[in-house]
Protein backbone atom coordinates (compact mmCIF):
# COMPACT_ATOMS: atom_id res chain seq x y z
CA UNK A 1 0.00 0.00 0.00
CA UNK A 2 2.97 2.15 -0.23
CA UNK A 3 2.23 3.53 -3.42
CA UNK A 4 -0.85 4.79 -2.56
CA UNK A 5 0.09 6.49 0.99
CA UNK A 6 0.84 5.41 4.41
CA UNK A 7 0.76 2.12 5.66
CA UNK A 8 -2.56 1.85 8.19
CA UNK A 9 -4.23 4.66 6.82
CA UNK A 10 -7.88 4.84 5.18
CA UNK A 11 -8.26 4.33 2.06
CA UNK A 12 -7.56 7.23 -0.48
CA UNK A 13 -9.94 9.86 -1.39
CA UNK A 14 -8.42 8.47 -5.24
CA UNK A 15 -5.32 7.59 -6.40
CA UNK A 16 -4.55 10.96 -7.48
CA UNK A 17 -2.60 12.24 -10.76
CA UNK A 18 -1.48 8.87 -12.34
CA UNK A 19 2.42 8.60 -12.78
CA UNK A 20 4.32 8.92 -15.58
CA UNK A 21 3.86 6.17 -18.40
CA UNK A 22 0.34 5.27 -16.99
CA UNK A 23 -2.63 5.73 -18.80
CA UNK A 24 -5.73 7.47 -16.57
CA UNK A 25 -9.61 6.77 -17.52
CA UNK A 26 -11.36 10.31 -16.19
CA UNK A 27 -14.65 10.43 -15.08
CA UNK A 28 -16.28 11.39 -17.88
CA UNK A 29 -14.87 7.73 -20.09
CA UNK A 30 -16.77 5.51 -20.94
CA UNK A 31 -14.79 2.18 -22.42
CA UNK A 32 -16.55 -0.71 -24.36
CA UNK A 33 -15.07 -3.49 -25.25
CA UNK A 34 -11.58 -4.43 -24.62
CA UNK A 35 -8.72 -2.93 -23.20
CA UNK A 36 -5.18 -3.94 -23.49
CA UNK A 37 -1.74 -2.66 -22.68
CA UNK A 38 1.39 -2.65 -20.99
CA UNK A 39 1.41 -0.17 -18.89
CA UNK A 40 -0.26 1.05 -15.50
CA UNK A 41 -4.13 1.86 -15.66
CA UNK A 42 -6.11 4.04 -13.40
CA UNK A 43 -9.93 4.16 -14.19
CA UNK A 44 -11.66 7.08 -12.69
CA UNK A 45 -14.96 6.34 -15.37
CA UNK A 46 -16.79 3.11 -16.21
CA UNK A 47 -14.66 -0.20 -18.42
CA UNK A 48 -17.08 -2.71 -19.68
CA UNK A 49 -15.93 -5.64 -21.52
CA UNK A 50 -12.67 -7.01 -21.12
CA UNK A 51 -9.18 -5.60 -19.84
CA UNK A 52 -5.63 -6.82 -20.40
CA UNK A 53 -3.21 -5.40 -18.59
CA UNK A 54 0.67 -6.81 -17.73
CA UNK A 55 1.15 -4.12 -15.08
CA UNK A 56 -1.22 -2.67 -12.27
CA UNK A 57 -5.04 -1.93 -12.92
CA UNK A 58 -6.48 -0.01 -10.34
CA UNK A 59 -9.97 1.35 -9.91
CA UNK A 60 -10.47 4.62 -8.04
CA UNK A 61 -13.26 5.51 -5.91
CA UNK A 62 -15.28 6.40 -8.86
CA UNK A 63 -13.93 3.89 -11.68
CA UNK A 64 -16.88 1.16 -12.21
CA UNK A 65 -15.00 -1.43 -14.14
CA UNK A 66 -17.58 -4.64 -15.61
CA UNK A 67 -15.07 -6.83 -17.06
CA UNK A 68 -13.06 -10.10 -16.52
CA UNK A 69 -9.60 -8.24 -15.35
CA UNK A 70 -6.67 -9.84 -16.04
CA UNK A 71 -3.41 -7.79 -14.93
CA UNK A 72 -0.15 -8.01 -13.20
CA UNK A 73 -1.43 -6.30 -9.77
CA UNK A 74 -5.20 -5.57 -9.15
CA UNK A 75 -6.34 -2.80 -6.63
CA UNK A 76 -9.92 -1.61 -6.21
CA UNK A 77 -11.31 1.53 -4.55
CA UNK A 78 -14.61 1.49 -6.49
CA UNK A 79 -16.78 -1.63 -8.04
CA UNK A 80 -15.43 -4.23 -10.16
CA UNK A 81 -18.20 -6.96 -11.63
CA UNK A 82 -16.21 -10.01 -12.79
CA UNK A 83 -13.91 -12.39 -12.50
CA UNK A 84 -10.14 -10.62 -11.57
CA UNK A 85 -6.90 -12.14 -12.34
CA UNK A 86 -3.53 -10.99 -11.16
CA UNK A 87 0.19 -12.42 -11.92
CA UNK A 88 1.43 -11.02 -8.09
CA UNK A 89 -1.23 -9.47 -6.30
CA UNK A 90 -5.23 -8.46 -5.77
CA UNK A 91 -5.84 -5.53 -3.31
CA UNK A 92 -9.80 -5.36 -2.32
CA UNK A 93 -9.12 -1.10 -0.35
CA UNK A 94 -11.89 -0.47 2.24
CA UNK A 95 -14.07 1.58 -0.17
CA UNK A 96 -14.04 -1.51 -3.00
CA UNK A 97 -16.64 -3.53 -4.06
CA UNK A 98 -15.82 -6.93 -5.99
CA UNK A 99 -18.40 -9.21 -7.49
CA UNK A 100 -16.69 -11.94 -8.98
CA UNK A 101 -13.76 -14.75 -8.78
CA UNK A 102 -10.16 -13.36 -7.22
CA UNK A 103 -7.41 -15.87 -8.62
CA UNK A 104 -3.87 -14.71 -7.24
CA UNK A 105 -1.06 -15.85 -4.90
CA UNK A 106 -1.39 -12.89 -2.91
CA UNK A 107 -4.82 -11.11 -1.72
CA UNK A 108 -6.01 -8.17 0.75
CA UNK A 109 -9.24 -7.73 1.80
CA UNK A 110 -9.44 -4.69 3.86
CA UNK A 111 -12.02 -3.58 6.79
CA UNK A 112 -15.03 -2.67 5.13
CA UNK A 113 -14.55 -3.81 1.85
CA UNK A 114 -17.61 -5.38 0.12
CA UNK A 115 -16.52 -9.17 -1.75
CA UNK A 116 -18.94 -11.86 -3.55
CA UNK A 117 -17.11 -14.67 -4.93
CA UNK A 118 -14.49 -17.45 -4.40
CA UNK A 119 -10.22 -17.47 -3.98
CA UNK A 120 -8.15 -19.13 -5.62
CA UNK A 121 -4.73 -18.39 -4.51
CA UNK A 122 -2.40 -21.41 -6.79
CA UNK A 123 0.88 -19.80 -7.72
CA UNK A 124 -0.77 -19.86 -11.84
CA UNK A 125 -2.61 -16.66 -11.81
CA UNK A 126 -1.91 -15.88 -15.46
CA UNK A 127 -4.54 -18.74 -16.24
CA UNK A 128 -8.26 -17.67 -15.19
CA UNK A 129 -10.29 -20.49 -13.26
CA UNK A 130 -12.68 -22.15 -15.02
CA UNK A 131 -16.37 -21.13 -15.19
Amino acid sequence: MAIFGKRGSPAPEGFGEPAPGSSFIGSRIRILGELQGDEDVLVEGHVEGRVEVSKAFRVGLRGVVLAEVTAGTVTIAGRVVGNVSAAERVELLPTGSLEGNIHAPRIVIGEGARFTGRIDMSSRAETPPPR
